[in-house]
């Protein structure tokens, strides 16, 4: 009996090892799909039109491309300052009266104001249109254009989900921040709309079909190959009570 036990233990090991790996292995297929999804995506959005979104004056021929809203206008800000006071001056003796020395003291007292420290400050919320021929941020309180070719540079963090445009007709450069979750699709927009400013869209779209290619072929063998599925047969009916 302890032989049977042992048995029907193993085969029950068994069978939740091989669950495990075909719930692993169809995971990494469905991981491989959405892949091929995402870049698919991208194709079919580089090769199509842009718009002409609502809330934005286009210029003539422009077409925008991206529309990203809850976005933030980020500019350094300083803190608040504080005053630091100080003192000088010289004690001169002048006497004893009791046998304690009385002493004059002549001096001034002096400061001087330390400003605060400037640190990132959002100053507006807004919505962001990526065009091609330029970046333009517009919300109730505040305005920004930056026209490519007025562009010097662009350093874009993803991790915190903002990018910095430096402009050659703006003293400071201009940040925008809108969250790590975005900060693909704003990659992926921005550099739309400038392929097509530059002319060679093309190349961004033999980029992601040769991405899309390689992919592919990476593709994990499928777990439940056709007509191998598990079965999840319905539970039986009950009687009803007439």
């Amino acid at each position: 009996m302890f032989e049977e036990f042992k048995a029907k233990r193993a085969a029950a090991q068994a069978a939740k090892t091989q669950q495990t790996a075909l719930a692993k292995a169809q995971q990494e297929l469905n991981d491989w799909q959405k892949q091929v999804d995402s870049v698919q995506a991208l194709i079919a959005t580089a090769q199509a039109d842009g718009v002409a979104p609502d809330g934005l004056a286009l210029h003539r021929g422009e077409q925008c491309f991206g529309t990203l809203t809850s976005c933030s206008l980020i500019e350094e800000r300083k803190g608040q300052g504080h005053f630091v006071a100080g003192s000088a001056g010289v004690s001169i003796p002048i006497g004893k009266i009791a046998g304690r020395s009385i002493r004059y003291r002549v001096g001034t007292t002096r400061g001087h104001y330390v400003a605060g420290t400037p640190s990132p400050t959002a100053i507006a919320t807004g919505t962001l249109y990526i065009t091609d021929q330029r970046l333009a941020f517009l919300s109730t309180t505040q305005t920004r254009e930056c026209r490519y070719d007025h562009l010097v540079g662009i350093q874009r963090d993803d991790d915190e989900g903002s990018f910095t445009a430096s402009i050659s007709n703006r003293q400071h450069p201009v940040t925008f921040s809108y969250g790590h979750d975005a900060a693909a699709w704003v990659a992926f927009h921005v550099e739309l709309g400038m392929s097509h400013y530059r002319g060679d869209t093309d190349d961004l779209i033999k980029q992601l079909t040769d991405q899309l290619a390689e992919i592919q072929t990476q593709k994990p063998a499928d777990p439940y190959p056709l007509g191998t599925a598990p079965r999840h047969d319905p539970p039986p009916s009950q009687p009803q009570n007439g």
